[in-house]
Formats: C-alpha cells, sequence, structure tokens
C-alpha cells in the first residue's frame, strides 16, 4: 500500500514539474513574439498590418425586435462607438 501511495506522490511532483516547465516555455514564446510582433519579412509583406479586410468600418445597420414587438433599428460591427 505504502509503495502505491509513494508512486501516486511521484506522478503528481512529475506533473507538477512538467506544468511549470510548460509554463515557462509559453513565458518564452510570449516575450519572443512581443518582441518580433511582425515576425519574418518574409511571412508577409509589411502592409498587411495597414489593409483594412472588413469594409470602410462604419458598422451594419441591424434591426432588433423586442418582446413587446417593437423594432429598433442600430449599428453594430467594426468602428461602432456607444455615447
Amino acid at each position: 500500500m505504502f509503495r502505491l501511495l509513494k508512486l501516486a506522490a511521484y506522478v503528481l511532483f512529475g506533473y507538477a514539474v512538467y506544468e511549470f516547465v510548460v509554463g515557462l516555455l509559453q513565458i518564452e514564446d510570449e516575450r519572443y513574439r512581443r518582441s518580433n510582433p511582425g515576425g519574418p519579412s518574409r511571412e508577409r509583406p509589411p502592409e498587411a498590418g495597414k489593409m483594412n479586410f472588413t469594409g470602410p468600418g462604419e458598422g451594419q445597420p441591424v434591426e432588433t425586435v423586442g418582446l413587446t414587438g417593437e423594432t429598433a433599428t442600430h449599428r453594430v460591427g467594426r468602428g461602432v462607438v456607444t455615447r
């Protein structure tokens, strides 16, 4: 019985060490990404970050229906600021 408990303790300790090492590797990966946000220049053109892929950024008009049946039109999406 004692051997089984000892084995369980070793397994838990090994798992804790594994999680610690994986966490350290993720931190190093995040540091690398922050220091090299664009990555290598051959992966994407330098103007790719400046392109607008989704349109003018004004939002899309959407009509919603309330519980009582009344409708309201408002803009939803990119570039919409609530006031």
